[in-house]
């Protein structure tokens, strides 16, 4: 039986903890709950944010360990199908600020459906919108 390794994955919006979809990181281990990304918070207007990597900005959120078993579930919920497909959002690996130091993490992203960019976040930090 292969052991696949968990993977760590930056929450910024519905999956951060106190927020709707939190219980889908039930079996994930909290790495940090005070990390940041550079990019740009919008509010897509659809009950859930989109992020935009840029060299400017703080995006803020949690990075969770993640079973490699829980990761599909994840990309279901984020409409991420795979490369090469249209995909809601793109799931991309950065690096993200800890109070360690840099650590290099799964994000989803929008920077490819500007669509869904409707309302800058001026904060950064969903759960302050």
């Amino acid at each position: 039986m292969k052991d696949e390794m968990p993977h760590l994955v930056f929450v910024y919006g519905t999956l951060r903890k106190n927020e709707c979809n939190a219980h889908m990181l039930g079996n994930a281990k909290c790495i940090s709950s005070d990390a940041w990304v550079h990019g740009t918070l919008f509010d897509t207007g659809f009950g859930y944010p989109a992020i935009t990597l840029v060299d400017s900005g703080k995006v803020y959120g949690e990075i969770y360990q993640v079973k490699a078993e829980d990761l599909p579930k994840l990309d279901e919920l984020e409409g991420y199908k795979g490369t090469d497909t249209d995909n809601l959002y793109e799931r991309k690996n950065c690096l993200v600020m800890t109070e360690g130091g840099p650590v290099e993490v799964i994000i989803y992203t929008v920077d490819h459906n500007p669509d869904l960019c409707k309302k800058v976040i001026g904060s950064g930090d969903w759960p302050k919108r």
